[in-house]
């Protein structure tokens, strides 16, 4: 696997990826032990900007969000929160698949990384929102040889893309978008907010402001439970 450096937007992209198939044979790699725990760990930030920055009763989508875990968390927080996946089925919020259509905000966590053509999977996101929290892991600069930094992960083949702010911020400016960024989490929006504040909300939401939000806020938890008893799709048991 040979990697390549834009030297105008220090973008880091793999050679022409033939390998793509094999590399999802299966959704999720055997070595990504952090799903659940990302989830839980994101979800912090996430309800806590949301909630202060956006209008929290408005409808949300988790792009490539897996089996669905993380919006489940969000839903039992009392978010509106819907799950879309291309690899993976949704597991765990069952009957909350996102439909097209417009939403508050998007989520996108640890998926920038796959992409093969940034651009065009970026326009699929804006479908949705104008308004994309995500996560990714920046390029040290300069480049580390594939073997000294962990994010390349040669072995499972998935992590095509690489970037760093610069690249960030020139992708989002192609399409009128703020960027924000503190650490390995990232904003793009077209609402004007104080990068010290989407700082701010990331770390104070890690650190215990999304406890609060949770007592703000009504969880969906039994009220999608009920909801889901009237779809006809529903599975129910039938006696003899």
């Amino acid at each position: 696997m040979t990697y390549f450096e834009c030297p105008a937007c220090a973008f880091v992209q793999t050679e022409e990826p033939y390998w793509l198939e094999e590399a999802y044979s299966s959704a999720f790699t055997t070595t990504d032990t952090g799903t659940l725990q990302r989830s839980l760990i994101l979800g912090k930030s996430a309800a806590t900007l949301l909630y202060f920055a956006f209008d929290a009763k408005g409808k949300f989508v988790d792009y490539a969000g897996g089996y669905g875990t993380l919006a489940r968390l969000m839903r039992d927080i009392g978010f509106d929160f819907y799950s879309t996946d291309l690899y993976a089925e949704n597991f765990m919020a069952k009957g909350f698949d996102a439909e097209p259509g417009r939403y508050e905000a998007a989520t996108a966590f640890e998926c920038f990384e796959h992409f093969v053509n940034p651009r065009q999977e970026l326009e699929k996101i804006l479908a949705y929102s104008d308004t994309i929290f995500f996560t990714t892991q920046p390029c040290p600069i300069p480049a580390p040889a594939v073997t000294d930094w962990w994010y390349y992960a040669p072995h499972h083949g998935q992590h095509v893309a690489l970037y760093r702010a610069k690249t960030l911020a020139y992708l989002g400016q192609q399409y009128g978008l703020h960027y924000h960024r503190i650490l390995n989490y990232h904003l793009f929006t077209k609402k004007r907010i104080p990068t010290f504040l989407f700082s701010f909300f990331i770390v104070a939401g890690r650190l215990g402001l999304s406890s609060i939000v949770r007592l703000l806020m009504k969880s969906r938890t039994l009220s999608d439970a009920a909801l889901l008893k009237k779809k006809p799709t529903h599975n129910r048991l039938v006696s003899k």
